[in-house]
Parts: C-alpha cells; sequence; structure tokens
C-alpha cells in the first residue's frame, strides 16, 4: 500500500476504515546491506584464519552466531513484512506504538534528507514522544502527511459535533 497512490489509501479507508501499510522490502534493506556489505566481506575473509586459531576460536563462531541470528531475523521481516503502519478509525499505530486520534496534536513537518526521511506525528500532551515514521511503509511522504491531516481534520470535526463514527 506504501507504492500506490494517495487515491488507493482513500478507497481502502472509505471501503473498510482501516489501511494497512506493510514494511517495503527494498528500503528496509537498502541501507543496512550497503553499510554492512564492506565490514562484512572482510570479516568473512578473515574468518577461516580465526577457526585454525586457538585463541581466535570462540570469537569466530560468535561471529557465525551473529551473521545468522541476523540473517534469521532479516528474513522474517521481509517474510511477514512487520513491522506494520496502520491507520484505522481509532488512530494511527507503528508497530507496538499506538497513538489515538484523540491524542494526536498535529502531524509535524517532513524532516531528514531523502533516505532518511522521517514523518513525525505529535501528540498533545508535549511531554509524550512523538509517532515518528519514515520511508519504510511509504514512498511518498508528503502525500502520507497531507492525507493524514485530511483524516485528522474530519476526525476533529465528528467529535466537535458529538458524533461517533
Amino acid at each position: 500500500m506504501g507504492e500506490r497512490l494517495p487515491e488507493a489509501w482513500m478507497v481502502e479507508w472509505h471501503r473498510n476504515r482501516r489501511v494497512e501499510f506493510p514494511l517495503r522490502r527494498w528500503s528496509f534493506l537498502q541501507f543496512p546491506v550497503l553499510l554492512g556489505l564492506g565490514p562484512s566481506l572482510l570479516l568473512m575473509g578473515r574468518l577461516p584464519d580465526m577457526l585454525d586459531e586457538g585463541a581466535w576460536r570462540y570469537f569466530g563462531y560468535l561471529i557465525i552466531v551473529g551473521y545468522a541470528g541476523i540473517a534469521i531475523a532479516v528474513a522474517w521481516q521481509l517474510i511477514t513484512q512487520r513491522p506494520y503502519v496502520v491507520v484505522d478509525r481509532t488512530g494511527v499505530r507503528a508497530g507496538r506504538r499506538f497513538m489515538p486520534w484523540t491524542d494526536v496534536g498535529s502531524i509535524g513537518l517532513i524532516r531528514g534528507q531523502n533516505p532518511f526521511r522521517e514523518l513525525p506525528i505529535h501528540p498533545k500532551n508535549v511531554w509524550a514522544k512523538d509517532l515518528v515514521l519514515s520511508r519504510q511503509h511509504v514512498n511518498d511522504l508528503a502525500a502520507f502527511r497531507s492525507w493524514l491531516d485530511e483524516l485528522l481534520a474530519e476526525h476533529r470535526q465528528v467529535a466537535q459535533e458529538g458524533g461517533v463514527e
């Protein structure tokens, strides 16, 4: 859903009042792989020598277990496409963090450079943490911001009128 146009989000919203944005696979893999590829290749080149040496043998096995754990975690996230960003009639959920519409103060400005852009959702309570959404779920953060602004205005209007959705 994050690669689609805002019109598709609205159609899904009007259909069942819930839009799910799964993890975008390429954006999830792009930077960790590029940043870790060089050091990993250098370390993997030294790994056979580490396993032959007595003192470094345990460190070599620890590296193998670490790489296996990382590979399993990445495979799990790519298969399940989690964590999801879910926008529904109760609020916005990003993974385990949830902010109900009644607690949303404003949709912040997009910050950061292009690959690491973030969209903060500011709560009404100034001491509470922002709910930060990234490009890992939605490609076009500017369109996502304006869509969330429309939904927030709609929820505030319904709350002002005293109606329940």
